[in-house]
């Protein structure tokens, strides 16, 4: 799960990862380090903060994001503009081999190989999982990547490595 944010991310980020705790049949196993990052799209904006969460969840990929699109309206997420500041954005990245091409629901999320803030993390806490497209782990992905936004990783964040 990517987790990012950029209007008061240091209140905001928290909040969500207590909150992705309390969804039903669904543990957070796995937390990466803090990065900052520039924005994409739309570059007037604030840096966000953006991190991956690996989730074990009994849950369907609908109903998990469900779940986290609660969280986002909780957080006070508002969909204005493409790209645009937000106080939470959650991202399913992966799920198992699981593979969706709905409107709503990607999996995998299409920006995970092109975009380092979601490949990078995602690699720190789970660098053997494999990508079920590419059928290979996404540590060996990581050339792929497309958009380089980070600007620092963050001393002191994350809880730690897991299979995520």
């Amino acid at each position: 799960m990517a987790v990012g944010s950029n209007i008061h991310p240091e209140d905001r980020i928290p909040r969500c990862l207590d909150l992705l705790g309390t969804i039903p049949e669904t543990e957070v196993e796995a937390i990466s380090s803090w990065y900052r990052t520039r924005p994409w799209g739309l570059e007037t904006q604030p840096d966000f903060i953006n991190l991956v969460v690996g989730l074990g969840t009994g849950l369907s990929p609908r109903d998990l994001l469900r779940a986290t699109q609660a969280i986002e309206i909780r957080l006070g997420r508002v969909r204005e503009a493409i790209n645009g500041p937000r106080t939470i954005d959650l991202d399913i990245l992966l799920f198992g081999d699981w593979i969706s091409e709905e409107a709503d629901l990607r999996i995998p999320h299409p920006g995970l190989l092109l975009r380092d803030f979601m490949l990078i993390p995602l690699v720190e806490i789970a660098p053997d999982v494999p990508h079920p497209d590419r059928g290979r782990p996404v540590r060996e992905l990581t050339g792929e990547i497309r958009y380089r936004q980070i600007i620092e990783k963050r001393p002191g964040t994350g809880s730690g490595s897991g299979s995520g």
